[in-house]
C-alpha cells in the first residue's frame, strides 16, 4: 500500500516517524528524510493548486490513500489497518464533512473565508448547470484522505473541474463524482476518523494548519446566495443552514446538530432550521 502526500512551499515539515509497512511518496520534495520517497509536481504557478496535482490525478495503478501533509503526524498503526480494511472492500472511498454542507453552503463557506470570489463561483455554477449536475443531491465530502484501489475515470474529470471553480477541491470532487457516476463508498467522517484519532470538535485531528489561505475579500455570502438560489432553483430555506456565533461573530454554515454541542455557544441563527 502506498500513502502519498503534496507538499509545495514548505508548507509543513514532513514527519519521519511513520507507521511501518507502507511505502511513503511525498510530491514535492526531491530528497526526503527516510522513509519518504520524492516525487515531482509541475510548477503550475500558485503552490496551492500545484500540491492538489498529484492529489486529484492519483499517479498510481494499486492500492493507495492520499493524506493532506498536515495531517500525516496523526497516523498510526490503527489507520494502517483500518486502511487495508478499506481497501480490501472498496475500490474507491472516501469521507462524508461532519457538516453535511449542501451545494448553496459549500459555496457560501468559500465566499465567506476569501477562499473563492463571487464571479468565478458563479460561472462554475452556470457551467455545471449546463453540463447536468443535480444541485439537490450534492454530496459532501472531506477530502483530507482519499482511499483508491487505483486511478479512477473521474481522477481527470475531477482536475477538469478543479481549473473552473477556484482553489478549494471539494466542489469540483463533488461534481466530478456525480457526473461521472463513479460507485463509491463513504462514512461520515468523524465516525471513521475516531477509529485511530480523536475528530470530535475540540479534537486534535483539527488542531493543524488547514485552510489558511486567502484569495478575495472575505464577504457575507448571503446576497451572493440568493444569487446561486435562482440558477440552481434550490430553496434557500431548506438548502441554507447559515448561524453565527453569539460571542464571536464566526459563521458556521452546514449540519450543526451532531457537529456542535448545544452548549458550545450560543448561536444566532439567521437561516434555515433550527437543527440544534
Amino acid at each position: 500500500m502506498i500513502i502519498y502526500t503534496c507538499i509545495t512551499n514548505d508548507y509543513v515539515e514532513l514527519p519521519t516517524k511513520m507507521p511501518v509497512g507502507p511505502l511513503y511518496i511525498c510530491f514535492g520534495i526531491s530528497n526526503p528524510p527516510k522513509p519518504w520517497t520524492g516525487g515531482l509536481l509541475p510548477d503550475l504557478g500558485d503552490p496551492v493548486r500545484t500540491s492538489r496535482y498529484a492529489k486529484i490525478l492519483c499517479p498510481f495503478q494499486q492500492d493507495s490513500v492520499y493524506v493532506d501533509a498536515s495531517k500525516l503526524h496523526l497516523l498510526n498503526d490503527s489507520f494502517i489497518e483500518l486502511s487495508e480494511s478499506i481497501l480490501n472492500e472498496n475500490k474507491f472511498f472516501v469521507m462524508q464533512h461532519p457538516h453535511k454542507y449542501t451545494y448553496l453552503e459549500e459555496c457560501a463557506e468559500y465566499v465567506s473565508r476569501g477562499w473563492v470570489d463571487e464571479e468565478t463561483l458563479i460561472n462554475f455554477t452556470e457551467q455545471v448547470k449546463d453540463a447536468g449536475f443535480d444541485f439537490s443531491k450534492f454530496f459532501s465530502p472531506l477530502c483530507t484522505i482519499l482511499w483508491r484501489k487505483e486511478s479512477t475515470p473521474m481522477d481527470k474529470l475531477w482536475w477538469d473541474w478543479y481549473n473552473k471553480g477556484g482553489i478549494r477541491d471539494q466542489l469540483a470532487f463533488s461534481v466530478s463524482l456525480q457526473l461521472s457516476k463513479m460507485k463509491f463508498e463513504y462514512e461520515p467522517a468523524r465516525d471513521l476518523l475516531n477509529n485511530f484519532t480523536d475528530a470530535e470538535p475540540d479534537g486534535v485531528w483539527w488542531n493543524n494548519r488547514a485552510g489558511d489561505y486567502q484569495y478575495c475579500d472575505k464577504k457575507d455570502p448571503d446576497d451572493f446566495v440568493n444569487k446561486l438560489c435562482e440558477i440552481t432553483g434550490l430553496k434557500k430555506m431548506f438548502r441554507y443552514r447559515a448561524a453565527v456565533f453569539t460571542k464571536t461573530g464566526q459563521l458556521v454554515l452546514g449540519d450543526r446538530g451532531k457537529y456542535w454541542p448545544k452548549d458550545y455557544h450560543s448561536l444566532d441563527v439567521i437561516s434555515g432550521r433550527r437543527n440544534h
